[in-house]
Parts: C-alpha cells; sequence; structure tokens
C-alpha cells in the first residue's frame, strides 16, 4: 500500500532540461519522507508535437544518472496520463513528470487507525495559491 500520491510538473523552457534536478531528488529522497515512485519525460517542440520518454527510453549513459531512483519505480504513471498533464504545456518547452509517495502520511494514517480515528479528506494546496495567502497576511 502507499502513502498519499503527488505529482508535480517541472517545465523548462526551450526544451533545455539538462537533469540538474536529479541530485536533488535523490536526496529528497534520501531522507525518507517522500519516495520517487515514477519519473517520466515530456516534450512539447515549436509545431507542438508531444514526445513522451521514461528512463528505459534513454541511452545507457542517460538513464545510468537515473539509477539512484530506478529501483524505486513503480511504472503508476502511464504515457498517457502524462500526455493529459502536458495538455497545458506550451511549445518548446520540456517537463519532469515526477510522482511522489508522501511515505511520512502512512505512519501517520496508522496512528489515526489505532486511535480509533479516519482520515476524512486531504489535498494539497497549490504554491500560488500559497504565494497569495503569504503575501496577504505579511501586507495586513
Amino acid at each position: 500500500m502507499y502513502g498519499p500520491l503527488e505529482y508535480v510538473v517541472i517545465g523548462f523552457d526551450g526544451n533545455r532540461f539538462t537533469g540538474e534536478i536529479l541530485p536533488k531528488l535523490i536526496e529528497i529522497e534520501g531522507q525518507g519522507c517522500v519516495r520517487v515512485v515514477d519519473l517520466i519525460f515530456a516534450s512539447k517542440d515549436e509545431a507542438g508535437d508531444l514526445t513522451i520518454l521514461e528512463i528505459s527510453d534513454l541511452s545507457e549513459e542517460d538513464a545510468a544518472a537515473y539509477e539512484p531512483l530506478i529501483g524505486e519505480f513503480h511504472g503508476l504513471l502511464t504515457a498517457e496520463d502524462v500526455a493529459e498533464l502536458a495538455v497545458e504545456l506550451p511549445e518548446n518547452t520540456s517537463a519532469a513528470v515526477v510522482l511522489f509517495e508522501h511515505r511520512w502520511a502512512t505512519g501517520l494514517r496508522w496512528a489515526v487507525q489505532a486511535a480509533g480515528g479516519q482520515m476524512l479528506d486531504s489535498g494539497f494546496v497549490h504554491p500560488d495559491a500559497q504565494a497569495e495567502v503569504i503575501a496577504e497576511v505579511l501586507g495586513a
């Protein structure tokens, strides 16, 4: 069973994805609070044509950099999922679609159940909404 799953779509203008975020993904996973359970790349060219690549589609050399994460991949994201997420992706942009498992929440769920409670709802606040609220609070 998985903890809550969250996806993020990280865009790079001009199709300039270089893998520079990989060390941070490995570091975050190493902290144990989250686990990267899938990672797929998408890019749109200037004509709007979409290309989707999984780690297995990369060259052996490029794929080797992802080795610390690959053992954790569970194939939960499909090309269809990524295509749906990429609808809003601007032309001449590449993206990494990362699916995280929030491992910390699994322990909380067990503690709540052991206490006779139940998780009733959950959700995430979009970063833009967070910034608005913080600006309002600081401006007040």
